[in-house]
């Protein structure tokens, strides 16, 4: 059995576990889990995190341009996240 979570649930539980990320570092740690999957986009990552902004469970706080001059956003859990993941989160991703 492969112990997955849903994608847009594993990314807020990524985000808990570091001071802030963006898309693409999100990305690059979950590709080993998520990377043959056809979600595995940019774009659905973009999406999956400016919804989860929009429902207040993460929150922008730090922007920068990389070197192509793109806009990069870096995102971290807030207390209404960290409440859904006590809720939510299959107690063996605790030790994770």
């Amino acid at each position: 059995m492969v112990d997955t979570l849903p994608l847009r649930f594993r990314v807020l539980h990524y985000i808990s576990t570091v001071d802030k990320a963006s898309a693409d570092q999100i990305m690059q740690a979950l590709k080993p889990e998520y990377g043959t999957e056809k979600q595995f986009t940019k774009k659905v990552f973009v999406d999956h995190l400016l919804d989860m902004k929009a429902n207040y469970i993460i929150d922008d706080n730090d922007v920068t341009l990389d070197d192509k001059g793109e806009l990069v956003i870096y995102y971290s859990i807030n207390n209404g996240g960290k409440r859904l993941l006590d809720k939510y989160l299959p107690k063996r991703w605790n030790q994770k």
